[in-house]
């Protein structure tokens, strides 16, 4: 979030109060990129108070304290989950300009298990590598999905940086590994590019859409709102696990999931444990909700 600007705390406000979702959701992820644990916006305090679980790793540090206000901060990428994180772990991507990462987390919902990743790819390079930094991203892109599960499900999420377009070389091989991504993303920065994104690969049964939030929460960039629908069969059995769009041809109970996907600001270490006890009443990106029929979270 615009390296120590954005507003993470109203975000989950709203998110909380359903005034992203309507109605609020019961479990939600957030994906945050240039996330920072100082001056106040430290992670793993604000999810901490409000009994989230949360994963920070740092990426690099900003330019010499002496030529800007922001500098000397060290900037990550962070998950934020209402469920709790598992097998954290961060995947190293190959360095083009500056330090490129990704962290993983798994998760659980309705009893089936979902990686979670949060990363932010190269936005540009020098004019004798390629300005704009399209083949920068496709290794950087390789090396990520070599470092996810090949057959599991999940969401990645984050800056993608594909200023040039769906033909970039990252974008094509991320649409091909999350088949469940909904076509035709809005643009994200400056209305014009699409940089951010959300992908899915889901079990059978459930469906994602996503939209561009209209606030940016204090970012240079706009957030993205994922919601994922799981349906549930009315004795509490899910649809098994198979990669498919099509939902059940009856289905008297729903439940979704919503994964939001913002940059956050700069800085290091941040790590909340799983929070403990009940799930939090806090509702906000990745959501999951249990209504009647064919409610959605």
């Amino acid at each position: 979030m615009n390296a120590g600007r954005g507003d993470l705390p109203r975000l989950l406000d709203d998110l909380e109060a359903g005034r992203l979702t309507r109605p609020a959701p019961l479990d939600y992820v957030v994906l945050l990129q240039e996330a920072v644990a100082q001056d106040g916006r430290d992670v793993r305090v604000i999810a901490g108070a409000r009994g989230l679980s949360a994963h920070y790793s740092p990426v690099r540090r900003s330019d010499d304290p002496s030529t800007s206000p922001r500098a000397g901060r060290i900037s990550g990428n962070a998950i934020v989950s209402t469920q709790p994180l598992m097998d954290t772990r961060v995947v190293d991507l190959p360095r083009e300009r500056q330090p490129r990462t990704a962290v993983i987390a798994a998760i659980v919902v309705a009893g089936q298990r979902l990686f979670v990743v949060s990363t932010h790819l190269e936005n540009r390079l020098g004019w004798l590598r390629g300005l704009f930094g399209d083949r920068a991203r496709e290794r950087q892109a390789d090396a990520l999905l070599a470092g996810i599960p090949p057959q599991a499900h999940g969401i990645l999420g984050g800056d993608i940086n594909t200023m040039l377009g769906p033909t970039e070389p990252a974008w094509r091989a991320l649409l091909e590994r999350f088949p469940d991504t909904p076509a035709d993303p809005e643009p994200t920065f400056r209305d014009r590019l699409v940089l951010d994104h959300l992908f899915f690969d889901l079990p059978k049964g459930w469906t994602a859409t996503r939209r561009v939030l209209p606030e940016r929460y204090g970012s240079d960039h706009h957030p993205v709102l994922g919601v994922v629908r799981h349906e549930e069969h009315e004795d509490g059995s899910a649809t098994k696990d198979t990669k498919t769009t099509k939902a059940p041809d009856s289905i008297p109970l729903a439940r979704s999931i919503r994964v939001e996907h913002g940059r956050l600001a700069e800085h290091s270490n941040l790590r909340a444990g799983p929070r403990s006890g009940s799930r939090a009443r806090h509702a906000a990106p990745a959501t999951s909700r249990r209504g009647g029929p064919h409610r959605t979270a």
